[in-house]
């Protein structure tokens, strides 16, 4: 139960952020459209990330409180690769999609339109469920090192994001900030779900999954609050900071039609 309350709090911080993203590129001007760009999107990934992760939590608690060995129970055990590899592939796509923004906006190209980048995360949550229904039947070894091991590559394509926004000079202090909080709990996640895949095995320590569960809650709260100050600074007339300009995030004219 202790597992399951933690991962209720995962999501609803995930769906918090993903609110105050969405509200974050509502209050950044026409004239940085790649900034607003960034965040519309970002709202839209990670408040599909959210959903996916309250219908999982939602279901497992069903499955929870029918008892080991009910029909609910198996079901949710079949059901558990498809859900959180689908999460970490959209992810995946999320990368994907805004590695190429940046780089296109870089070069004075037309941004990918908000519909499309939905699209492809939707895709790769797709694909990522194909990859669970491929998986072999839940068990801790098989599927917690599968987590890991997928964990590793989306916290691969995570760090390429935080490099193309370093080397575009495109993206703000505060998404980068966001963006690395949430390699740092990936990385955690890599390393935690490795020791979990021993659980049970004679010999080997593992820790508790609510362990890193409240570890989560707490960075992807933090990454929520950032956004909060962030909001507020907006609202007194403070501009957007970019990552090496001390005032304001540089706005791409070619792209603001």
């Amino acid at each position: 139960m202790r597992t399951l309350i933690s991962q209720a709090a995962i999501s609803a911080c995930l769906l918090m952020f993903a609110v105050l993203a969405v509200r974050m590129a509502r209050h950044i001007p026409g004239t940085q459209p790649v900034q607003r760009y960034l965040w519309a999107f970002t709202g839209g990934a990670f408040l599909l990330r959210g959903v996916n992760s309250a219908f999982h939590d939602v279901f497992s608690t069903y499955g929870f409180i029918q008892g080991v060995g009910s029909k609910a129970w198996d079901t949710v055990m079949v059901w558990h690769p498809f859900l959180n590899h689908s999460r970490t592939f959209l992810l995946l796509a999320y990368c994907v999609v805004v590695c190429t923004a940046l780089l296109r906006a870089s070069r004075g190209r037309r941004l990918p339109s908000l519909r499309t980048s939905m699209v492809a995360v939707i895709v790769g949550m797709g694909v990522g469920a194909l990859v669970g229904w491929r998986e072999e039947a839940f068990s801790y070894l098989t599927h917690f090192a599968a987590v890991a091991s997928w964990d590793a590559l989306e916290l691969l394509g995570m760090m390429a994001v935080l490099l193309v926004g370093l080397s575009t000079g495109l993206m703000d202090r505060t998404m980068w900030t966001c963006l690395g909080i949430n390699a740092f709990a990936l990385a955690l996640s890599t390393v935690w779900f490795v020791f979990l895949s021993r659980s049970g095995l004679v010999g080997e320590w593992a820790p508790k999954a609510y362990h890193l569960n409240w570890i989560k809650v707490f960075l992807y709260a933090v990454m929520s609050v950032v956004l909060v100050l962030q909001i507020r600074r907006i609202n007194r007339g403070q501009p957007l900071r970019g990552f090496f300009d001390a005032r304001r995030v540089p706005a791409v004219p070619s792209l603001a039609a």
